[in-house]
């Protein structure tokens, strides 16, 4: 899948892990959270091997639009209600101090991402959501570069906004990019093509399988992988969900004085990216549920000829976050059986400015001195957010359970080429996909991650997990986890 930030990727190349080998600190995830751990061990002259199941800096981070601010959303009004008014504020200004670290590693390491400051506008016209933008704004009137506004001026009208000022946007392929060639520049070990299957604890080590054949014993783990791959310790899978979010670069003359940010459904928000092209992102929504194929790539396309209807359309993509239920991401050990694991995940759609915040965290963790609880992960969650937590436990009995007792049979001649249905076939409970007239792919329905049944999505081409969000491509074969393995390969 193409984005608007593919051009800029480099080739590392690296080597995948072919032997067995042991280290102190073993890193899991090649994207940005896992990228500024490493970055911070390699400063601390620590010890550590980094490995990455596909290729560096193509996973979730690849994705993003790259807003870089702390205007997020509803999120400190969520906060607040779900925790305290003063966890709220913290967290803000952990924020505040994760814009502070980027601009003074771009600064200090002298990488060329495109850095640009510009304001971020969140911004409402229905009644409910000019409510939360006064809410918002009493929140956090007190902080510098707040300001709450309105505009009448096309093309970004709204009847009330909070303006964050000093925000910036940049390219995150080019900025990991940076991060990448210093870690290859000080020869730290880090491996691509590298897939962590299981993970198993062996008296004072974990025992880490790579691709079925390697094994790395780490004394301690630093889990960076978007979502935990351990389970069920700590019941993880209760606690966090898969969001869905699509995006859309197009050329255009038009011309933004901020990125925006829109707290009315569906949720859009709009940033410049050069000086002739800008992406628009929207339609979120939890991974594996039913959409009936809606097109959302359309849906924001109408958006963009609405804002320019001589607009020229670009690449199209989707990006899965990782959402907690009670709102606060999870850094800090991985559970009380498993303590020399850290857990570092749960950062939204901010996964920015969160990781350079948790990978700070993670280093004060290892050198067992204070470090902000802010992110705790033994917190209790489950019923902070009630609705959220009732949705997860029906998507759960749905795929474990409902899906499999009531799937339908059907004639496979019947899918069209290039699409797929899970489907009862020959009695047995098995997924389809159409490659050719006479040609097709069966697979197990069966996620390799905890055993739910998966859904088809025909927009783009995946199998989706109906519980915990891991995709598949269509020939079963992991795009995001938590699955570890691909799908099973069925010959009917």
């Amino acid at each position: 899948m193409q984005t608007v930030w593919t051009k800029d990727y480099n080739e590392y190349n690296l080597p995948k892990v072919k032997e067995d080998t042991k280290t102190p600190i073993l890193i899991i995830g090649g994207g940005i959270a896992g990228l500024m751990c490493a970055y911070n061990l390699m400063r601390e002259k620590k010890e550590f091997i980094l490995v990455e199941g596909e290729k560096l800096a193509r996973g979730v981070s690849a994705y993003t639009t790259a807003q870089v601010s702390v205007a997020h959303g509803k999120l400190y009004e969520e906060i607040k209600k779900k925790h305290s008014h003063r966890l709220a504020l913290e967290y803000y200004e952990s924020q505040l101090e994760g814009l502070s670290i980027i601009r003074n590693i771009i600064k200090s390491e002298k990488i060329n991402c495109d850095y640009k400051e510009e304001s971020t506008i969140i911004h409402a016209d229905k009644d409910k959501n000019l409510l939360s933008i006064i809410k918002q704004y009493e929140l956090l009137k007190n902080y510098e570069n707040i300001n709450l506004l309105k505009s009448n001026k096309k093309p970004m009208k709204y009847r009330l906004g909070i303006e964050f000022s000093n925000q910036f946007i940049f390219n995150p392929i080019k900025y990991m990019n940076g991060i990448i060639d210093l870690l290859i520049k000080n020869k730290e070990k880090i491996y691509e093509n590298s897939r962590v299957i299981k993970i198993k604890k062996r008296e004072n080590l974990y025992e880490v399988l790579i691709n079925n054949d390697y094994y790395i014993y780490a004394e301690k783990i630093i889990m960076a992988c978007q979502y935990p791959i351990k389970n069920p310790d700590n019941l993880y899978f209760t606690k966090i969900y898969k969001s869905k979010s699509y995006a859309v670069s197009f050329k255009s003359k038009l011309k933004l004085s901020a990125n925006y940010v829109s707290l009315d459904a569906p949720y859009i928000y709009i940033r410049s990216y050069d000086k002739d092209t800008l992406i628009i992102g929207g339609y979120d929504h939890f991974t594996g549920v039913n959409t009936k194929n809606q097109n959302y790539y359309n849906q924001l396309t109408q958006k963009i000829f609405e804002l320019d209807k001589n607009a020229i359309i670009g690449y199209k993509w989707f990006a899965e976050d990782c959402i907690p239920i009670d709102s606060m991401p999870y850094v800090g050990v991985y559970s009380r059986m498993n303590p020399n694991i850290i857990l570092v995940t749960g950062f939204q759609k901010w996964g920015f400015t969160n990781s350079h915040i948790a990978a700070k965290n993670v280093i004060n963790i290892l050198n067992n001195v204070h470090h902000n609880d802010l992110y705790k992960t033994h917190r209790w969650a489950l019923f902070r957010d009630l609705k959220s937590t009732i949705r997860m436990m029906n998507h759960s009995l749905n795929g474990l359970i409902f899906s499999k007792i009531f799937i339908k049979s059907d004639n496979i001649k019947k899918i069209n080429i290039n699409s797929g249905k899970a489907m009862k076939y020959k009695n047995k409970n098995i997924l389809v996909y159409r490659e050719s007239k006479n040609k097709y792919i069966f697979l197990k329905n069966k996620c390799t991650h905890m055993g739910c049944s998966l859904i088809w999505n025909d927009i783009d081409k995946v199998w989706e997990s109906k519980c915990h969000g891991s995709i598949f491509d269509k020939y079963g074969k992991v795009i995001y986890g938590p699955a570890t393995k691909d799908l099973e390969t069925l010959y009917i």
